[in-house]
């Protein structure tokens, strides 16, 4: 999970509820929050990232639950990471997918670029 706040910690309690689900890391650009929302979630063994790509290298999907304004930034880092090497299968973003349409094609772009599926967080 990219992010760890309000939204982060309400899609992990959705996510709790889905079986067969673990949450196995999290980034967050404020340690505390991070270090909360990893103590927090209960699914799992989630360990703290300290950026975006090593997280990438830990998981099979990431979520994007960090503000709007760096969602295309994180895909991007996504999309790297996965020309790095990174094993994803996919990317899930919370609503709204971006701020304006232009965004959310870039996002649209880079995740298709990197082969990523995708999915839309709402519950």
């Amino acid at each position: 999970m990219v992010g760890a706040g309000f939204v982060a910690k309400f899609q992990a309690v959705a996510l709790a509820q889905v079986r067969g689900i673990e949450l196995v890391g999290v980034h967050a650009p404020r340690p505390d929050a991070l270090v909360a929302f990893a103590r927090e979630t209960g699914i799992g063994e989630c360990a703290a990232y300290p950026d975006v790509e090593q997280l990438c290298q830990h998981c099979n999907v990431v979520g994007i639950a960090g503000p709007n304004f760096t969602r295309v930034d994180v895909a991007g880092e996504i999309a790297d990471a996965v020309k790095k090497g990174a094993e994803l299968k996919g990317v899930i973003c919370e609503k709204p997918l971006a701020r304006t349409v232009a965004e959310a094609r870039e996002m649209v772009r880079l995740v298709r670029a990197a082969g990523l599926k995708t999915a839309y967080f709402e519950n």
